[in-house]
């Protein structure tokens, strides 16, 4: 069964007593599986765990300027606000704690603005920058990349030992 819920979005409700099988299925948007947020299987905690792992001295979010590349990268790789303003407002609403470096619009919408924001950052081999971004570019690239894996350590099954 197939409802319209609030804000516009769809709730699908399966009642089976065995595994759902789904093809050609496409969602774009946040996802919530289970009563917690999902951006693109990621949740607030996973992405704010990673944020934190990468936030700092001698890491690579050691600047407020370099939140840009943290705004490149959730937007491709969880679906955030392509608008900069909406950007940092969603972040505001992470469980980061005190971070040494905090995300600050009026530091970063310069930066968001440069070209190769809108090339896909889960691709980075195929962007090419103009000189006049190209230092730019690769400051933003070793952040994306720092983020990236810390949200592929942060969506791993987490186990006590």
């Amino acid at each position: 069964m197939m409802e319209l819920g609030k804000e516009g979005a769809f709730s699908i409700n399966v009642y089976s007593p065995g595994n759902l099988i789904a093809q050609e299925i496409t969602i774009n948007g946040n996802v919530s599986l289970g009563g917690d947020v999902q951006h693109n299987g990621f949740s607030d905690e996973q992405i704010a765990q990673a944020i934190r792992a990468i936030n700092g001295d001698k890491k690579p979010l050691n600047s407020k300027q370099k939140w840009a590349a943290v705004y490149w990268c959730l937007r491709w790789y969880c679906n955030f606000p392509k608008n900069t303003k909406e950007f940092c407002d969603r972040i505001d609403k992470l469980p980061l704690g005190e971070l040494e470096y905090e995300c600050d619009y009026n530091n970063i919408r310069r930066i968001c603005s440069l070209s190769f924001m809108n090339e896909d950052a889960r691709h980075l081999d195929k962007i090419s920058p103009s000189r006049s971004e190209a230092d730019a570019y690769m400051q933003c690239r070793e952040v994306v990349v720092a983020l990236a894996a810390e949200l592929g350590r942060a969506a791993l099954p987490q186990v006590q030992i």
